[in-house]
């Protein structure tokens, strides 16, 4: 059992350093391949990662806030330990519960485990819903679960993917959520890679609710386009 969480901790992490842009050159190595290589770290280690110049090596080594990461492996029931600047090993926690639980994914909201992940959710959005600004009560909202294949337990994801909601948008939420998966369905892979690459360098860019109100509004018509113009530039510094 902690070999197959180990495996969905590995997955995860790419997983998740891809979407984030952290990926790049790093790569995992097993127990024997690592040892393989006659190093002096991570003796006893199940699993190393090494991240030369990648966008990890920046965040675990250039004092960023590595909450997101630390909690992720720990979801899996693993910790990790820097060896040199450019490698991590993963060990097991002492005491943790491998087996995988049976029962309805009701009752797995049960678990202390998710009950911590969820806390951790609510105490990180101030304990505001993040899509209305309401007060408790809240949920922690899964905004994507993966595949049936891998079976993440419901804490095993990483804080980005969850999101603290008010139970009045915590009901609506599904229904826009629904809505994106089906448009995104009309798009090839190359158009959903150059999609999110586009909206990423605009929410970058500019004021998130200037740039949706601009697309709204964006036409052919020459002074609707530039009502739109208008808008985009309300909270950024484009001049004519």
């Amino acid at each position: 059992m902690m070999l197959a969480n180990l495996e969905r901790m590995r997955k995860a992490i790419t997983e998740w350093a891809i979407k984030d842009s952290l990926l790049h050159d790093a790569r995992f190595y097993s127990r024997s391949e690592w040892n393989s290589r006659s190093e002096e770290m991570h003796d006893g280690a199940l699993l190393v990662l090494t991240i030369d110049s990648s966008g990890l090596y920046h965040l675990l080594n250039g004092g960023c806030d590595t909450e997101e990461f630390d909690d992720l492996v720990e979801s899996f029931g693993f910790y990790y330990e820097m060896g040199y600047a450019w490698s991590l090993g993963f060990y097991p926690l002492d005491d943790y519960n491998y087996s995988r639980l049976s029962g309805t994914y009701t009752q797995k909201l049960t678990d202390n485990r998710w009950q911590m992940k969820s806390a951790l959710v609510k105490r990180r959005a101030e304990h505001k819903c993040q899509d209305c600004g309401a007060k408790p009560p809240l949920d922690a909202h899964h905004c994507y679960y993966t595949s049936m294949r891998e079976g993440y337990e419901p804490w095993e994801y990483p804080l980005s993917a969850l999101r603290a909601l008010c139970r009045t948008c915590h009901e609506k939420r599904p229904i826009p959520e629904i809505r994106i998966r089906a448009f995104l369905a009309q798009l090839t892979q190359t158009q959903l890679i150059e999609l999110i690459d586009g909206l990423d360098n605009a929410f970058n860019r500019f004021e998130t609710d200037s740039f949706l109100e601009f697309l709204q509004k964006v036409s052919f018509h020459e002074n609707l386009m530039d009502s739109a113009i208008k808008i985009l530039k309300k909270n950024t510094d484009i001049y004519d």
